[in-house]
C-alpha cells in the first residue's frame, strides 16, 4: 500500500504497477486462498453468464448473508477469475476472504462486456438473472431458505447494479426482493455497496462509455441521471429500504468523490453513507483481500460491519 502514492490517480496508469505491487503477496497466501469451496454455475443463456458460488466452511445458522460481487473493467473488460495474473487467484481472494472470515457466501459472476454484445441496460439484466438463479437454484439448498443479500459493485460494476435499484425495467423484480417474505424463499434484498463506482461522468465521455450507455444518453443512463429520473417520476416509495455504502479510495481520481457526494445529496431519502479507503486506490482494494495484512484488508471488515447492519435493519 505504501507504494500506492507515486502510482498516481488516473485509473489506467495505476493498473499495471497495482497489479504489479500485489502478485507476490496473494500467491504467498495461493494455498489459503485455493482451500475456499467453489462452486460454478451458468444463470442464463449467454455464454458469460456464468458464476462462482464461494461457501463458507462452517455454515452459521439462517438466515444467510449472501454477498454478490460485480467485478469493475470499464464495460469492456474483467472476468470472474483472471487467468492472467497471480496464478488465477483473483477473484478467489475476495470469495476466501468473506467466507472464512465472516461465514459469507459469495457469488461472483461475469456478465456481458461490450465484445458480447453489452449495450445499456445489459448489466441491470445479468445482475437480475444472477438474482434469479439466487432465488431458483441457491435458495433452495438446505439451510439457505432464508437469504439477505446484498449487493457489491466495483466501477463498472457498481453502474450495474445501480441500473437494477433505479431503472424502470427492474421495478417488479426489485419490488419482489424489497417486500419481506416476498422475495421467493425468503430472498431479500437488503443493501448495495458501490465501490469506486461513477455516478456520472461530466464531459468525459470515451469510446466505451458512449459505446455502452449510448452517445447520446450517458448522463440519462447514468446512475445519478436514473436516481434523478424515478426521484421525477414518485417511484422511489421502496428503495429507501436499501441501504448503500459508497465507497471511495482515497487515491481515486477526484470526480468520484465528486459524483459520490452529488449522489447523496440528490437521494435525500436514501440510507446512504460514504467512507473514504485509506491508503487505497482504484484497483488495490479487490486485490488486497485474503493478503493477511490488517490494514489491507481492512475495508473488507467495513464491508462485513455493513453486511451485519443490513442483517439487522
Amino acid at each position: 500500500m505504501d507504494e500506492l502514492p507515486k502510482f498516481g490517480r488516473g485509473i489506467e496508469e495505476v493498473l499495471i504497477p497495482t497489479f504489479g505491487a500485489y502478485e507476490d503477496l496473494l500467491k504467498a497466501k495461493e494455498a489459503d486462498i485455493r482451500s475456499v469451496r467453489r462452486e460454478t454455475h451458468t444463470y442464463g443463456p449467454n455464454p458469460r453468464q456464468v458464476l462462482d458460488v464461494y461457501l463458507p466452511d462452517h455454515q452459521p445458522s439462517t438466515p444467510k448473508t449472501v454477498l454478490v460481487f460485480l467485478h469493475g473493467g470499464g464495460f469492456y473488460a474483467g472476468a470472474r477469475i483472471n487467468e492472467g495474473y497471480a496464478e488465477g487467484l483473483i477473484f478467489g481472494n475476495f470469495g476466501r476472504f468473506f467466507t472464512s472470515k465472516f461465514g459469507v457466501t459469495v457469488i461472483v459472476p461475469d456478465y456481458r462486456l461490450l465484445a458480447h454484445g453489452a449495450k445499456y441496460p445489459s448489466g441491470g439484466e445479468d445482475v437480475k438473472l444472477v438474482l434469479d438463479w439466487v432465488k431458483g437454484s441457491l435458495a433452495t439448498q438446505d439451510g439457505y431458505e432464508s437469504i439477505n443479500l446484498v449487493l457489491l459493485g466495483n466501477s463498472a460494476g457498481g453502474v450495474h447494479v445501480t441500473t437494477f435499484l433505479f431503472d424502470p425495467a427492474f421495478e417488479a423484480a426489485r419490488d419482489e426482493l424489497l417486500t419481506q417474505g416476498a422475495g421467493g424463499a425468503g430472498v431479500q434484498l437488503r443493501g448495495a455497496v458501490c465501490l469506486g463506482t461513477p455516478f456520472h461522468w461530466g464531459d468525459a465521455h470515451d469510446e466505451a462509455i458512449r459505446a455502452y450507455l449510448g452517445a447520446e444518453t450517458v448522463f440519462e443512463n447514468s446512475p445519478l441521471g436514473k436516481l434523478q429520473a424515478v426521484i421525477k417520476q414518485g417511484s422511489t416509495s421502496q428503495l429507501p429500504k436499501v441501504k448503500i455504502l459508497v465507497l471511495i479510495s482515497e487515491l481515486d481520481p477526484q470526480f468520484l468523490f465528486q459524483t459520490a457526494e452529488e449522489f447523496k445529496q440528490t437521494w435525500q431519502d436514501g440510507d446512504i453513507e460514504i467512507k473514504i479507503l485509506e491508503g487505497h486506490n482504484h484497483i488495490s482494494p479487490q486485490l488486497s483481500l485474503s493478503t493477511g495484512i490488517e490494514r489491507e484488508e481492512a475495508w473488507g471488515v467495513q464491508v462485513a460491519e455493513f453486511l451485519s447492519s443490513c442483517a439487522s435493519n
